[in-house]
């Protein structure tokens, strides 16, 4: 929660009497819990402004473009909007961009705001976040006796926009949750300046990841996640580019006892193949059908089997560009791990 993203100034004008009152009482609301380590982490990239962070798997996540937020439980985010009120202690991290003609005066005048409101920050720091200069504030508030919120701004300003990254938790969860939220830090990446005379839609150089239940892999940046029909299969992830025609699809299901080959024998005769392969995917062979439904457009499928299990990869690309199209999709096959 931002400072100037949460807007209910009556919490915020509140906190400077109760902040007196609690320093009189000499409460602080912290409690002791035990630190937390990263574990398995998800991507998130912003289809708007394009920049991209890890956040723990499983995290509740309430995005749109521009501002994201993770809870790591249920009613979490309530609590950032009203402190005092029924909600679990819990942590959160969040983004918020702001477009402003004066960014470095806007990071003063939130900072100024909070200090009004009764909010202890320390002095300024400078660090780097994503190759790129940053501002990193800490803060804490008495919201009351009981409940304590603590957390961090870094400030990144780029033309004529701000970037806010905020880390905060309530009770002694912010401390606990430190080593987390430096590896979501240390993650954050800005998008990259678009090349000039480079065609914008062909797939970006940087690369995002994914996780996944059954396996993960690495795709361009510039692709955005759809949502596809589960069907009958275990998982599907579909990922679709600038241009509509060209697309990154996986779909698992059931092999039922089958062979790759067989797998493979099954399908060919559905399409007019005009090339077949073998490749590696996550160390297991595979084998590869590529024909063109479209004049535009041309499709390669990729089969792999393990576990009892296809792993069915559907690359779509744009015909006269199939170079560079066939170059992305060569990091995305190399990059994928199947569990």
């Amino acid at each position: 929660m931002s400072t100037h993203a949460r807007s209910a100034g009556c919490i915020l004008l509140s906190l400077g009497a109760v902040l007196c009152a609690v320093l009189l009482m000499g409460c602080s609301g912290e409690k002791k819990i035990e630190p937390v380590k990263p574990a398995e982490m998800e991507s998130y990239r912003d289809p708007g402004y394009g920049y991209s962070l890890l956040y723990p798997k499983g995290w509740i996540a309430n995005t749109q473009v521009g501002r994201a937020a993770f809870y790591n439980m249920q009613e979490v985010d309530k609590k950032f909007l009203e402190p005092t009120g029924p909600y679990p202690d819990g942590v959160s991290i969040m983004v918020d961009v702001m477009t402003t003609p004066t960014p470095d005066q806007e990071r003063q005048k939130t900072l100024d705001e909070m200090k009004k409101n009764g909010f202890v920050l320390t002095p300024e720091r400078q660090i780097v976040v994503g190759g790129r200069q940053a501002v990193a504030v800490a803060y804490s508030g008495q919201w009351s006796t009981s409940v304590k919120e603590s957390g961090q701004h870094i400030y990144v300003a780029i033309d004529t926009l701000l970037y806010d990254v905020h880390f905060a938790g309530f009770g002694g969860y912010f401390e606990a949750y430190r080593a987390v939220f430096d590896s979501s830090l240390a993650s954050f990446q800005f998008p990259r300046p678009v090349i000039p005379g480079r065609d914008a839609t062909l797939p970006s150089d940087a690369m995002v990841d994914y996780n996944g239940k059954l396996f993960s892999f690495q795709y361009p940046d510039n692709f955005n996640s759809i949502n596809a029909p589960k069907g009958n299969n275990e998982e599907v992830v579909e990922l679709r580019g600038q241009r509509q025609d060209c697309s990154i699809r996986f779909d698992v299901f059931g092999a039922k006892a089958l062979t790759v080959e067989k797998v493979f024998d099954q399908n060919k005769g559905k399409y007019r193949a005009t090339a077949t392969g073998k490749t590696t995917v996550s160390g297991l062979p595979g084998l590869t059908l590529t024909y063109s439904p479209n004049a535009s457009v041309e499709r390669r499928f990729v089969f792999v089997v393990k576990n009892d299990k296809v792993y069915r990869i559907t690359l779509d690309w744009f015909r006269a560009q199939r170079e560079e199209y066939i170059a992305s999709y060569d990091k995305v096959l190399n990059s994928i791990k199947i569990k």
